[in-house]
């Protein structure tokens, strides 16, 4: 039998000693990664801890975790929450358009009510930095007492997730619960000066991007400092987008982004370690689909789209490797250090989850496995 949720009392009201700081939330949520991938252990999710912490920031009293293979097991996980009475629903990954895309064929038949302005903005939102945003067919709405929302399975698309939904899931919360809709002030003589004064506090940035944490899903516009100079169009400041044989150089790709307008270059080198999941590594060699190329090509223009001060350069090695050598590089410039640092991040996380490219482990007692991309 399911709970029904409490309803809300004065007691739920959270006075906030910081006016503009977001109400606590009172209630449940539980976090969905949509990957067959994740589920049989050859990717590492990447998005379900900034959901869960996120969640955990804003009060939530319990917030887990379940990692599930796409497809039916989606729908099952989301029936399994619905009926344990879990306030807030998000699923992660499976939004797309690939055959194993099938998260909103999972959510559909659960919702009683959507709410279709919920996707919509965190695809406008996307669609800002990237078009292929606009190909996430996420769903949103009611399921009985729960709020079930799709988002996509990338970290720049749940950063926008969290972006939409942080400003309204108490007013949602509320509505379920009986609430009325909040009242709007009445126009009085001082109201148009207390609107200019709202509308210059809100176009205020709330953070200096050249220094500091960068907020958690904040608006990536955040990260734009007045009077930088212009970087150019998004292809033009893709220097390296390289899926080869030969060996990746870390140096080379610094060379490759030198520009005098850059303050700061964010560099990452993987390379191959010595153990995975407890046992030796020997060595390995990496394969890569014929494809490759193109998709390294396509993550790399959108990194640098959706970055508009950075200038990008990547490159993925394949083929028979040694303990130490690199096999995943990309640098980053930018004016700003805080530019470079979220865009290199962001970068490696999306090769990481699209870049069709498998290893050949060798282990130390002579066996040997396959596993996905960089696992």
């Amino acid at each position: 039998m399911r709970t029904i949720p409490a309803r809300r009392d004065d007691s739920d009201c959270q006075v906030s000693e910081d006016p503009s700081a977001p109400l606590a939330l009172r209630g449940t949520a539980r976090v969905l990664i949509a990957s067959t991938r994740a589920a049989d252990g050859t990717y590492e999710d990447r998005t379900g801890p900034l959901l869960v912490d996120w969640l955990r920031g804003r009060g939530l009293d319990q917030v887990e975790k379940r990692v599930v293979a796409d497809g039916p097991d989606v729908g099952a996980a989301l029936r399994e929450a619905i009926d344990a009475g879990i306030d807030i629903v998000i699923t992660s990954g499976g939004t797309g358009v690939s055959p194993t895309d099938v998260t909103p064929e999972q959510t559909a038949p659960v919702l009683t009510r959507e709410m279709p302005g919920v996707l919509e903005a965190v695809r406008r939102r996307g669609a800002e930095k990237t078009a292929t945003s606009l190909l996430s067919r996420g769903l949103a709405g009611m399921a009985g007492d729960s709020f079930v929302v799709n988002l996509p399975g990338s970290r720049g698309g749940v950063k926008d997730g969290i972006a939409v939904l942080d400003p309204i899931l108490d007013h949602l919360l509320d509505q379920r619960d009986g609430g009325g809709h909040p009242e709007q002030e009445q126009a009085g003589p001082g109201h148009q000066q207390d609107e200019r004064a709202a509308a210059g506090s809100a176009s205020a940035p709330t953070v200096d991007a050249s220094r500091g944490a960068t907020p958690f899903g904040g608006p990536l516009e955040e990260l734009r400092i007045p009077g930088d100079p212009e970087m150019g169009p998004a292809q033009e400041r893709v220097l390296v987008a390289s899926v080869g044989e030969d060996a990746v150089s870390v140096a080379a790709l610094i060379e490759a982004v030198e520009d005098p307008r850059c303050g700061a270059v964010v560099t990452f080198d993987g390379v191959v370690r010595d153990h995975d999941g407890g046992r030796g590594v020997e060595r390995l060699e990496y394969t890569a689909h014929p494809g490759a190329a193109d998709v390294m090509a396509e993550v790399a223009r959108e990194i640098a789209e959706r970055y508009p001060d950075t200038l990008v350069a990547v490159a993925h090695r394949y083929g028979p490797l040694e303990i130490g050598d690199s096999a995943l590089a990309c640098a980053v410039a930018a004016p700003h250090r805080k530019q470079a640092f979220v865009a290199c991040d962001d970068l490696v996380d999306t090769v990481k989850q699209r870049l069709p490219i498998w290893k050949h482990q060798h282990f130390e007692d002579g066996e040997d496995e396959w596993v996905g991309a960089l696992g």
